[in-house]
């Protein structure tokens, strides 16, 4: 009876570890999910038409939304970029860049949209640590 017992411990924990090991080695060839990721504020067209000289800030904030490049030595100075990166559900991969002048009285100048060239890294790593 003992020995039952024993050979069945001992076929219990081989089979344990071969579990453990298969189960530990398994999880360097699954690759984790990547979300899509949206960065900036996202710039239609419709509100790039509506753009015309003689708005002021708050009107161009409320039309496109805050700037996320504000020079504090150059205030009439307004950068909007945007990006997306991977598969995203709603968007496909855009880049988009938007700079707007401002006049000493706060007044839209002038706009230019550009075509912007973004590089970005593939990180092969897992959740940023190997």
């Amino acid at each position: 009876m003992q020995s039952k017992t024993t050979s069945f411990k001992a076929l219990v924990l081989s089979l344990s570890l071969s579990v453990l090991s298969l189960t530990q080695a398994g999880c360097s060839y699954l690759e984790p999910y990547k979300p899509g990721i949206a960065q900036g504020n996202i710039l239609t067209q419709e509100s790039v038409n509506l753009l015309q000289q003689g708005l002021t800030k708050g009107q161009v904030r409320q039309l496109i939304g805050p700037p996320q490049g504000e020079n504090p030595f150059n205030p009439n100075h307004w950068e909007y970029v945007f990006y997306t990166t991977g598969n995203n559900d709603n968007l496909s991969e855009v880049q988009q860049h938007l700079t707007i002048k401002f006049d000493e009285q706060h007044m839209v100048k002038s706009w230019q949209a550009k075509p912007q060239n973004i590089s970005l890294e593939k990180d092969k790593k897992i959740l940023g640590l190997f």
